[in-house]
């Protein structure tokens, strides 16, 4: 594990945003598919993983991440999908 140096009050914020983000998605409670794919793809991070657990293609969970967020927890997932994939988006030709 990589470890950072930071100061102390960086830290204890980050400490807030993690715990905060393991409350929302344990807490999350999906009523449709596309939620199910959100919190899948929250816990995982992996299209591949949550096509293995869900019943869709690949196309439906990028399709459902890169709309705009419905609720809190999409926001987060996209925001953090759109940044993984910054550099294959942004590739020309």
């Amino acid at each position: 594990m990589a470890f950072t140096i930071m100061t102390l009050d960086r830290a204890k914020k980050e400490i807030e945003n993690l715990q905060y983000y393991v409350r929302l998605v344990e807490s999350y409670q999906p009523q449709s598919i596309e939620q199910e794919i959100v919190k899948e793809y929250a816990i995982t991070s992996s299209i591949v993983e949550v096509c293995k657990k869900l019943p869709v293609s690949h196309e439906k969970v990028v399709d459902v991440i890169t709309t705009l967020g419905k609720d809190e927890l999409h926001k987060i997932v996209r925001k953090g999908y759109m940044q993984k994939t910054k550099h294959m988006r942004s590739y020309r030709y």
